[in-house]
């Protein structure tokens, strides 16, 4: 979704923008992931397979085949629905997409969890299944732990809330052992501290302050937002935009900034957002 571009299912009118800015929009992503030479991990949401949406653009294979400095990538499914009927002047049909994560490092483990919980019959046959990756990355006899998630939208904060209770107990878990977790990606909910005066309507309850527990840190750029509402196309200093995309680390984890590297929506609703981090001893 381009700056350019509206959503059906968000109040706009569009379903998919142009085949030709679709394609426009996966070589402008592909241009910036590729500019990350320095980051040692990328994660990546609503990454398709093969869906109608974007003319069937295997952009999962082109942004791994372009990746050559990131030699592991970790893919989960979370969207595979042969036909979504609405609308229904125009039907969405087939969608295949996930989320997916790169890797410099040697990765001795990864697995897609399935997260609780979905909309009742018969929308959930049409919705996402949510999930997160979890991976492991060796380090001086512990284990780095890294988390790529998408949460529920549109769910009235209940998915959600369900989806957060159950990543506490792999976050507090792998925390106990003495590895190293950070958790990342599209929450679809507001960090905590969000200004208030700026919670649309669409939005739920920030994240728990104090998840999993004290001593846990949300990392978050204050000052620039992640996140464009697309009933209309982007307009700069007019458009609605919020925050989505942070991190959580946990408390052996120090942060040493944190950074969204504003686009204004050229090529996605969403825009890029990089961390760096410390590991403590």
């Amino acid at each position: 979704l381009d700056k350019k571009s509206d959503f059906f299912y968000d109040g706009g009118k569009m379903v998919r923008p142009p085949k030709e800015r679709v394609r426009a929009s996966m070589n402008g992503i592909l241009s910036e992931i590729n500019s990350w030479k320095d980051a040692d991990f990328i994660y990546l949401q609503e990454v398709d397979v093969h869906s109608k949406r974007s003319y069937y653009t295997p952009e999962m294979q082109e942004i791994i085949d372009a990746q050559k400095d990131f030699p592991v990538s970790v893919f989960g499914l979370n969207y595979q629905v042969k036909f979504v009927p609405k609308p229904y002047f125009e039907p969405m049909g087939e969608v295949k997409s996930g989320i997916l994560m790169f890797s410099k490092y040697k990765i001795t483990d990864a697995k897609r969890i399935s997260y609780p919980g979905e909309f009742p019959f018969p929308v959930g046959v049409f919705f996402l299944n949510r999930c997160f990756t979890i991976s492991r990355v060796p380090y001086k006899g512990k284990e780095l732990i890294l988390i790529n998630t998408h949460n529920s939208a549109f769910d009235g904060g209940v998915l959600k809330k369900q989806e957060m209770e159950f990543l506490k107990s792999y976050l507090t878990q792998e925390y106990a052992k003495g590895n190293y977790v950070i958790a990342g990606g599209d929450w679809n909910q507001v960090y905590p501290g969000f200004p208030k005066s700026d919670i649309a309507q669409y939005e739920e309850s920030p994240v728990p302050d104090n998840f999993p527990e004290n001593g846990w840190k949300w990392i978050v750029d204050q000052q620039n937002r992640t996140n464009r509402k697309v009933d209309t196309p982007f307009i700069k200093g007019v458009t609605y935009s919020t925050s989505f995309d942070f991190f959580l680390v946990s408390p052996n984890v120090e942060a040493v900034s944190i950074e969204v590297l504003t686009k204004d929506f050229e090529f996605s609703d969403h825009e890029p957002v990089k961390m760096k981090v410390k590991l403590m001893e």
